[in-house]
């Protein structure tokens, strides 16, 4: 019965912010009245954290009670495994793990509360856009995955049946599916709306392509991505391809839930109530772009203190988005680790996708490959499966080499490296940029 009210009482909370019916002055003092809470959580709670937050040697903070307090890293979360829970398993409502593809896996448990609170975000955003795109919830919708082992599977299904969404789980990565059944149940079933990987939404479209049916004479006609980095030229580049309308679904992991969710105009807004976020500075960079550290103020089964996610991001006011949604624009700009120095200068994954989608009409697929040349100077190689337009090769490598400041090659080819090609959506890891001046992609 307790925590039937506790949960009642985060679900007004959401309910109340996402219809503007909270101040943020309001929000501060609930939030800080929240992270005292979560902090006594985790700490009565948690072996891991009841040792780990006794160390007082961590970072700065904006958040005076995170002030000092250590953060929390992937390799924390892989050395301490379930230690880390703040729940016994008899008392959570569902399991999963992250798949292990960038190192060992570590559970990730949901309690009822955490299923609700990151839950109802999504369902509003997906409630808005289907309202937008459709006029109704009557739109089969493919919800594409790597595996039934990723948890918005089961977020996107709940959320389709709260709503009278009807669905279909095609897992193009699957024996019993793959790519070829999957085009064929879209086109047969008559789906209308995809949620997938842009790379899935990519190679499906090219499959089509290669059977001599247009992605845009599908009946799909709405687009929802995640699982890994998409630029606002990919989601117009998706767009344009299937003639289709192209958003984000939602910006999370196994970990932390639904952090961020999409929206009409195609910004990712923030589950406000739910996380505390800090941006942490990175050297050589913008200040208004840094790793994104979360603290998870939901008392589930598995809250995080200060996780560092390992990503790029930025803040915005929500005013900067004209969907009217009342909590602020987070910015994906790809993984710290991924991050290259390319002719003495820090380049985002995100501004190479940006710059290399910008030199042709249509982008179906492409692959950025960074090397030393034979002077030991930077050259990268960029191979597109493209529809040029009035552009030619040449003009295509003089603008990139331009915007990067080393010599550029650009090639045209119909298939790509299976890896890029598939690996995003078996593990929504694998890189379309490689760089080969280290061993980690050779």
């Amino acid at each position: 019965m307790i925590r039937e009210l506790l949960n009642q009482e985060w679900l007004i909370s959401i309910a109340e912010h996402l219809n503007g019916q909270t101040e943020w002055g309001v929000m501060r003092q609930v939030q800080d009245l929240r992270t005292q809470e979560i902090l006594k959580y985790v700490e009565s709670q948690s072996p891991f954290y009841g040792e780990h937050l006794r160390n007082r040697t961590g970072g700065d903070s904006e958040f005076a009670l995170l002030h000092g307090l250590p953060y929390t890293t992937k390799s924390d979360l892989r050395a301490v495994g379930t230690a880390v829970c703040s729940l016994p398993f008899n008392r959570i409502a569902t399991y999963y793990e992250t798949t292990g593809t960038t190192g060992k896996s570590t559970p990730c448990p949901r309690a009822s509360i955490d299923v609700e609170t990151s839950g109802a975000y999504v369902q509003q955003a997906v409630q808005k856009v289907y309202q937008s795109t459709f006029g109704t919830m009557q739109a089969l919708t493919a919800i594409m995955g790597p595996s039934e082992l990723y948890a918005f599977g089961d977020t996107y299904g709940e959320i389709c049946r709260n709503l009278g969404i009807p669905f279909v789980r095609l897992w193009p990565e699957s024996p019993r599916v793959g790519l070829e059944k999957a085009a064929h149940l879209i086109a047969e079933l008559g789906v209308s709306s995809l949620i997938c990987s842009p790379a899935v939404a990519l190679a499906l479209a090219r499959f089509y392509k290669s059977i001599g049916v247009e992605p845009s004479g599908t009946p799909v006609k709405q687009i929802l991505v995640l699982g890994e980095l998409c630029t606002p030229e990919m989601l117009s580049n998706i767009s344009l391809i299937w003639g289709a309308h192209c958003t984000h679904g939602l910006y999370g992991s196994q970990e932390t839930h639904a952090v961020a969710t999409g929206c009409t105009h195609g910004n990712l807004h923030l589950s406000e109530t739910n996380y505390l976020v800090e941006i942490l500075p990175q050297e050589g960079m913008d200040s208004s772009v840094g790793e994104l550290c979360l603290t998870m103020l939901v008392p589930g089964a598995k809250p995080l203190i200060r996780f560092r996610t390992g990503d790029l991001a930025s803040l915005y006011p929500a005013s900067v988005c004209g969907c009217g949604s009342h909590s602020r624009c987070l910015r994906i700009f790809g993984r710290a680790d991924d991050v290259m120095t390319i002719g003495g200068r820090k380049v985002f994954p995100a501004t190479i996708e940006s710059a290399v989608l910008g030199v042709a009409d249509c982008v179906w697929g492409y692959q950025v490959d960074v090397r030393l040349g034979k002077d030991g100077t930077d050259e990268i190689e960029v191979t597109l499966a493209a529809e040029m337009g009035n552009r030619s090769i040449s003009q295509a490598r003089e603008l990139l080499a331009a915007q990067f400041n080393v010599p550029v090659q650009v090639s045209l080819q119909n298939q790509l490296d299976p890896r890029t090609e598939t690996g995003a959506y078996i593990s929504w890891k694998y890189a379309r940029i490689r760089d080969w001046r280290s061993s980690h992609d050779q």
